[in-house]
């Protein structure tokens, strides 16, 4: 353990994030006041606005001016103003809890606000003072609050789908290169079909293909030489294709010859549109567009001579529409300008406002103003959920906003994962409309209440919002934007009755976790210009969020923005690996000069900005890169010694922040950012300590266990996209069990395992009838097989199935210990025994080979601790080190494996190894990732290789925290903190110095306060500063010969006020201690 006394460090990783309030130090509490109640939480939120109906859950943090100090007692007051206790009192409660203490009064009220205060006694008997009051406001609880409130979009946006049924499409086009495809009936990009002109092959061929889902089949393939085409004359001229499409059949003429009859019912209706694929460099150009419905109606006429495009994606150039990369550019109403919804009303005249609430949410997203400013902080709103199950509804404080007398209201929609693309680049997975419901509350001194809801009396028109994805960008133009149009006094007499749409009142619910906001802003750093009128800037950092740019143009002209993670050798921007989203956003100017423009519906994953179609390249100080993320408050810190290990703690925290955006994705960046279950169930250790997860991922694990199928299993995805990995496997599905164990572990709440247990129960069933009577599990999998991204180092899957039915087994036990379910707790404790013994029979041989001799084998054998027999535990230390030594210490090991590999070489004793991996800077390792310009955690090992080539196209993310679960150990070791209770009632601070390290500190706001160590080492001094939160106790291990080697403040150890000494334990002196801070020092005398 003690390992090799070298180094020191401590990063504040999570800059510009939301901070938990900083508790006071246990020495720095007022003179005279021993024990202080403070940092007050409720649902672990401060003074959150517009929670649910569920009984809410408490929280406090103490300080106290003496060591060891400990809560006896506590006595909570809730009220309807501050210091009440009209609604609830507790009365004095013997019990050391203050965190996880449930409300227990009569039940909440919608749209009230409650104050509530504690004190509490200390072990001596002393009572601290009521703390300062704090507060919670209920949201609208049940659907009959929302009476009165309709869903409104703006008349015509309904889908025009049933207009496409019959017609006939005549385009002109250019087939550019290898093969140009037409959509056809398609509904979506995820269904129809597409016929392809394909010059790729000897003889050009009319490929005809069906798309379901997602998923494209070749129906049938015409060659086109019998027509007198070959490939060069298609390659060479301008052509004419006309497809007729009427009833089940579609005749295809191209110039003028009938090359394709052919009959199919699949789609009956659906939009027409083009497609190109990045992969066999396929090009194609539009000249123009005209679509005739059965009965004469013009459905479609464009030459594009206007430069607006009416499809979704392409680029209007010259009078024409250039496809090209990877395209799905679709007719429809994804191209229609977002909705803008207003209403002018006015204060009833002679009252005062109290306090003005409004609460809204939208399918889709939306954003709303009053009088022309900006109603709350959070973009992206409602946020992400099932949509199918549940949609979340904000609560907005406007009392500041309303003037006297005469107001306006206004909302902008967009589609967001309501109707645009979601997951690999599918839209409308839930619908076609965006619509907004809201009501406002307006208090009045008084007494009296006046709402102002949406129906009909609302009025609608286009936006400047042209169009808005959340994959593709944001187009935005600015001639369409109406002045004032949120202001009161705007005459709206042009604008239209605002239609309402189907109601999903009954499914609306008030967000319970942190929403997304404006976290940070970068500023660009380098600008570069690789073409002629094209600038790339470098913000220096691989982030998530949105530009904001100040922008010079003439009226009309559009300035174009792209963006890219990494950049090609040449200095333009490398955007295969984005696939299909397009990641661009477009300004189009109303005025000549100059602009500022922040996209506000899109989302974007990028280090690089593109700035192309603007009269002079923008200043550096124009150019910033606005962060977005779930605003989750940071809770720790870690530093060394050694910067790439400081970068890399960096790196894994800009990723879990760049990931955490309303649900925890897998990539920001690409056409996917998927909430993957098995990231979250790999990393959720990790995040722990960088941010306080309870209400983010207590929120997500609802749409987990909604989404859990009738056997128990779940899907690879929450939320789960129609058609998109509805299966799951090893490692993945497992999340059902190792998040809501994690979380509590990490904080103490028993409510996350309260609402799970009976789906985690069902999902353990589900594993348990998977494995035989031998109680082998044998890697159960769909879509995954084995350790994913490893490097050529495969692992049985039935080591796999196993060691997490084991683990699985293992975490139930503990579980239903907390709640109280003995039986059960006893039948898994047993079950994860005998699963152990069944692995060491079956997986283990006698000389320590685990089954299939991979790293990730061994790694989960020991870091599991699935070895049954002690003397086999040894030998299979010897087998890993042997095989890591194949690879010179370096890993091989995929999502699985990575968590594990220094564990469990710090189980078996050899810190040394887990300190020369972790610190390795060539390929494949953390370092080499940090070496090659990472400033995030990236996909796969080989994302950049040796030689600077990108990794496979197709999945190449360069912002995934799946690698990043490493600093859970670095965390435990170098931080030296860890939970020996949940919540860190009790703690462990064991820091272990290893490899060139000579100092390093760690810290982490707990739910009691703040924790932290700080040691160095020095001349063969070993020095160690740690602080505990008061009505908590630590280990301290010291590394030291004896314990009568190490002082505290000055004097023998365990002589030491607050300070108990324990044993001696694998080189350290093992000291308990209560709150406070103390000071340990260890000599050279023992070494």
């Amino acid at each position: 353990m003690l390992g090799l006394l070298t180094g020191f460090v401590v990063l504040a990783v999570l800059g510009g994030v939301t901070v938990l309030p900083t508790p006071l130090s246990p020495a720095a509490a007022a003179a005279g006041v021993p024990l202080a109640v403070r940092a007050l939480s409720t649902n672990s939120r401060t003074n959150p606005l517009g929670i649910g109906g569920e009984a809410p859950v408490f929280g406090w943090q103490l300080a106290s001016d003496r060591r060891a100090t400990a809560q006896q007692a506590y006595e909570i007051q809730v009220g309807r103003g501050p210091g009440a206790a009209d609604v609830w009192s507790s009365g004095k409660v013997r019990s050391g809890r203050q965190v996880d203490v449930e409300y227990g009064g009569p039940p909440l009220k919608s749209a009230t606000r409650y104050h509530w205060r504690v004190r509490a006694w200390d072990d001596k008997g002393a009572v601290s003072r009521w703390s300062a009051d704090a507060y919670f406001e209920t949201g609208l609880l049940d659907a009959g609050d929302w009476d009165g409130a309709q869903w409104i979009t703006r008349p015509g946006a309904p889908s025009e789908l049933d207009q496409w049924t019959d017609y006939a499409a005549t385009v002109r086009f250019t087939l550019d290169s290898g093969a140009f495809g037409m959509f056809l009936r398609a509904p979506d990009t995820a269904n129809g079909y597409m016929w392809q002109v394909n010059v790729t092959a000897a003889s050009p061929t009319l490929r005809l293909h069906k798309q379901v889902k997602g998923t494209y089949s070749v129906v049938k393939e015409v060659d086109l030489a019998p027509y007198g085409f070959t490939n060069a004359s298609l390659l060479a001229d301008r052509h004419t294709v006309r497809y007729d499409v009427a009833g089940d059949t579609i005749r295809t003429t191209l110039d003028g010859r009938l090359v394709s009859t052919f009959t199919d019912s699949t789609f009956a209706k659906g939009y027409i549109g083009f497609r190109t694929h990045a992969c066999c460099g396929e090009r194609g150009t539009v000249h123009d567009a005209v679509v005739t419905g059965a009965d004469g109606s013009t459905l479609l006429d464009t030459d594009f001579a206007s430069g607006r495009n009416p499809f979704s994606g392409g680029d209007i150039a010259n009078s024409a529409l250039a496809v090209s990369g990877t395209t799905d550019a679709l007719y429809g109403p994804d191209v229609r300008p977002m909705p803008l919804l207003r209403k002018a009303f006015a204060t009833e005249p002679g009252k005062k406002v109290a306090s003005a609430r409004v609460y809204a949410s939208a399918l889709g997203v939306y954003a709303l103003e009053i009088n022309g400013r900006p109603v709350g902080d959070q973009v992206l709103a409602p946020g992400w959920t099932d949509y199918h199950r549940r949609i979340q509804s904000q609560t907005y404080d406007v009392t500041k906003l309303l003037n006297r007398g005469d107001n306006a209201i206004g909302a902008s929609l967009a589609n967001g994962w309501w109707a645009g693309k979601v997951g690999l680049g599918w839209s409308r997975q839930y619908g076609d409309t965006p619509a907004l419901v809201a009501k406002m509350r307006v208090a009045y001194t008084d007494g009296s209440v006046q709402w102002i809801a949406t129906d009909g009396s609302w009025k609608a028109a286009e936006g400047p919002y042209v169009k808005a994805d959340l994959q593709d960008g944001e187009t935005y133009d600015a001639r369409l934007k109406p002045a004032g149009w949120s202001r009161a006094g705007f005459d709206d007499a042009g604008w239209e009755t605002a239609a309402t749409v189907e109601s999903r009142t009954a499914r609306l619910v008030p967000q319970s976790d942190e929403p997304v906001r404006e976290t940070q802003v970068l500023r660009a750093r380098k600008m570069t210009e690789p073409g002629s009128g094209t600038y790339v800037y470098d913000l220096g950092q691989n982030m998530v969020g949105v530009s904001r740019l100040t922008l010079t143009g003439s009226s009309g002209r559009t300035a174009k923005i792209r963006y890219a993670e990494v950049l090609n050798k040449d200095g333009t921007l490398y955007t295969d690996n984005f696939r299909s989203a397009k990641v661009t956003d477009r300004y189009v100017f109303a005025d000549s000069g100059t602009v500022t423009y922040e996209p506000a519906f899109t989302q974007h994953g990028f280090r690089y900005i593109e700035i192309t179609g603007v009269d002079s390249p923008p200043a550096l100080t124009d150019v910033q890169g606005v962060v977005w993320g779930s605003d989750l408050p940071s809770t720790g810190t870690l530093e060394t010694s050694d910067g790439m290990l400081d970068q890399l703690v960096s790196n894994i925290s800009w990723s879990q922040r760049g990931n955490f955006l309303s649900i925890p994705t897998d990539t920001p960046a690409r056409d996917e950012r998927l909430g993957w279950t098995g990231d979250i169930s790999l990393f959720a250790p990790t995040a722990n300590y960088l941010v306080d997860t309870r209400a983010f991922l207590s929120h997500w694990m609802t749409d987990v266990r909604n989404s859990q199928h009738a056997n128990g299993d779940l899907p690879a995805v929450v939320p789960t996209p129609q058609g998109q990995f509805a299966e799951s496997g090893v490692g993945w599905s497992d999340v059902m069990i190792t998040v809501p164990y994690h979380v509590w572990r990490s904080y103490g709440d028993t409510r996350i395992l309260r609402d799970n247990y009976p789906a985690m129960r069902r999902f353990f069933q589900f594993v348990r009838e998977s494995a035989g009577a031998d109680l082998l599990e044998p890697g159960r999998t769909t879509f995954f097989t084995n350790d994913w991204l490893h490097l050529d180092d495969p692992t049985e899957q039935g080591v796999l199935g196993t060691a997490y039915y084991a683990e699985n087994a293992r975490m139930m036990a503990e579980t239903a210990d907390a709640l109280g379910d003995e039986s059960a707790a006893s039948d898994y404790r047993k079950l994860s025994a005998d699963i152990r013994h069944a692995f060491t029979r079956a997986y283990v041989s006698a000389d320590g080979t685990v089954q299939g001799n991979s790293q990730t084998g061994y790694a989960m054998a020991l870091g599991m601790d699935l070895v049954a027999d002690p003397a086999l535990v040894g030998k299979v230390g010897e087998r890993f080190v042997a095989k890591l030594a194949l690879t010179g210490y370096h890993l091989r090991t995929g999502f699985i494996g990575t968590p594990l590999l220094l564990p469990a070489l710090s189980r078996i004793g050899r810190d040394d190894l887990a300190y020369t991996m972790l610190l390795h800077k060539d390929y494949p390792s953390w370092g080499y990732e940090i070496e090659k310009g990472g400033t995030t955690m990236w996909e796969r090992w080989n994302s950049i290789m040796p030689d600077g080539e990108f990794g496979p196209v197709d999945m190449n993310s360069f912002n995934h925290y799946a690698y990043g679960a490493v600093g859970d150990w670095m965390f435990q070791n170098i931080g030296g903190l860890s939970a020996l209770e949940p919540g860190y009632k009790r703690s462990r601070i064991a820091p272990v110095p290893g490899g060139s390290l000579t100092r390093g500190s760690g810290s982490l706001h707990t739910v009691h306060g703040l924790l932290s160590s700080r040691w160095t080492s020095r001349n063969s001094v070993f020095s160690l500063r740690v602080t505990v939160p008061v009505n908590t106790v630590a280990e301290v291990h010291v590394p030291a010969g004896t314990r009568r080697a190490v002082t505290e403040g000055g004097r023998p150890a365990d002589r030491a006020a607050g300070v108990r000494f324990l044993r001696m334990e694998d080189g350290a002196a093992v000291f308990q201690v209560g709150s406070g801070t103390y000071d340990f020092v260890a000599g050279a005398d023992s070494r």
